[in-house]
């Protein structure tokens, strides 16, 4: 959809310089950002690329740029981006786009704006020795703009739960259903929702052993009730066929809590579900049972589908860094730096992907972006420096 952003360098303005003293030293900071963010949207995907960039399209940079001293070797683009605060980085963007994107989550005609969240490893950024963990970033993300909304980086002395809540604060989600696989189906999270004025749909697994018994029994004694359903409100079932793949999705909602005995626990709870899928591909079926628990009142079609969208912060943004971005092969150990290229990334996947000039792959356009100064100075004005 075609949308109107206010440019991210006025909020690039507004982050500090790290460097103790910036008045002495060779280059501008917000020169730095602009080139580093530039390169990331053409392809660039180390700190090498970046200069190497960078002195490429001198030229170019100079008619917009100060560049006092030149393009930033590569080593002062791994500093500077050592030393930048990643939260301030992260606030920025996120910022950006809570201001670029203000009615992204009016949903019109009642339906529901759906934000799946989700964590992913940088594989590249784990450091050697025993103990040393890979970056984890939990990202939102939009459905209805295709769009990241906000990450932030999970403490390595913590986990994905005491992350969301933080994230969930930091973004706009009122009106919205949450949804989050089962490391997130956590009582505080749910009160995080309802507290933001969200809903939430929490997939349920053995973590939460009381409540997956009571979900499994309560289905179970239902099957053995009624072997055969109708689609109504509280049955639902949808099927596709093509290139040698067969799927058969049903989803069955529960609005009777009695049976729930941990119900009150969870603040706002008024259903739950199971889902079955059967897939068949190249002779091969599989089954999968998957449990749920929401704080919205809705249709078993509407669960169903709510189910289906959280796949996409795997397959439109999870995906799209690893073959996209080579997101996994950053070898970039520095914390702040990997999670400060993080967010580089993200940045230039929502730039790529608000850009509806161009129906390309996200690839190709970074590609195109790389060859044409004519379509990268356009990408500029409409989402990063505005028309100058």
């Amino acid at each position: 959809m075609p949308v109107n952003p206010v440019p991210l360098i006025m909020f690039l303005n507004e982050l500090p310089d790290p460097r103790k003293r910036s008045s002495s030293c060779e280059h501008n900071f917000i020169d730095t950002l602009v080139i580093a963010i530039c390169a990331t949207i053409c392809g660039a995907d180390t700190w090498e690329e970046m200069q190497e960039f960078g002195e490429e399209k001198e030229d170019w940079f100079r008619s917009f740029l100060e560049l006092p001293n030149g393009i930033p070797s590569h080593d002062t683009f791994y500093r500077i981006f050592c030393m930048l605060n990643p939260e301030k980085f992260q606030e920025t963007f996120t910022r950006w786009i809570k201001s670029a994107y203000p009615e992204a989550l009016d949903i019109p005609n009642g339906d529901t704006e759906v934000i799946p969240i989700d964590g992913k490893a940088i594989k590249g950024s784990r450091g050697k020795g025993k103990g040393k963990k890979a970056v984890l970033m939990v990202s939102a993300w939009s459905t209805k703009l295709s769009l990241v909304l906000g990450q932030k980086k999970v403490d390595k002395k913590s986990n994905e739960i005491t992350a969301i809540p933080q994230l969930l604060e930091a973004i706009d989600v009122k009106g919205c259903m949450i949804t989050a696989d089962a490391i997130s189906c956590q009582k505080s999270i749910a009160e995080t929702c309802v507290s933001r004025e969200a809903d939430y749909l929490l997939a349920v697994k053995g973590n939460q052993k009381t409540l997956y018994n009571d979900i499994q029994t309560t289905v179970e004694d239902h099957w053995n009730k009624h072997p055969e359903e109708s689609v109504s409100e509280t049955f639902f079932e949808q099927e596709n066929k093509g290139h040698g793949r067969h799927e058969y999705r049903c989803c069955w909602f529960f609005d009777d809590l009695s049976t729930i005995s941990t119900a009150d626990e969870w603040t706002g709870i008024k259903q739950f579900c199971v889902v079955q899928s059967d897939r068949t591909i190249n002779g091969k079926a599989t089954t999968a049972l998957r449990f749920y628990i929401s704080s919205k009142a809705t249709t078993a079609e509407e669960m169903l589908n709510a189910t289906r969208q959280h796949w996409e912060v795997e397959n439109n943004l999870h995906w799209m860094l690893d073959v996209a971005f080579n997101e996994d092969a950053c070898q970039t150990k520095d914390e702040y730096a990997a999670e400060n290229l993080s967010t580089l990334r993200r940045i230039a996947l929502n730039v790529l992907k608000a850009d509806v000039t161009s129906k390309r792959s996200i690839k190709t356009k970074r590609k195109k972006a790389g060859w044409s100064n004519k379509y990268l100075a356009q990408l500029l004005k409409s989402f990063i420096i505005g028309a100058k």
